[in-house]
């Protein structure tokens, strides 16, 4: 799979995203965030290595019933 695709499952599969998978998602959606709302990103360093952060505003992570991420 070439870095940054997303496989669309087949019916009646279901299956986690991959790591390569999840981080195209999540970096698509900031991109469409950033360009319609109040997303606002920052680089910076952690304990001498470099992040990247991005701040959503009006957004917060919860928990769903399974214990999934949600925002």
């Amino acid at each position: 799979m070439r870095p940054g695709a997303i496989q669309v499952q087949r019916r009646g599969v279901s299956r986690l995203p991959h790591l390569s998978e999840a981080l195209a998602l999540v970096l698509g959606a900031l991109g469409t965030l950033n360009r319609s709302s109040g997303v606002r990103t920052i680089n910076t360093e952690m304990n001498g290595q470099p992040i990247a952060l991005a701040m959503i505003e009006g957004a917060r992570f919860g928990e769903d019933t399974e214990g999934n991420t949600t925002l």
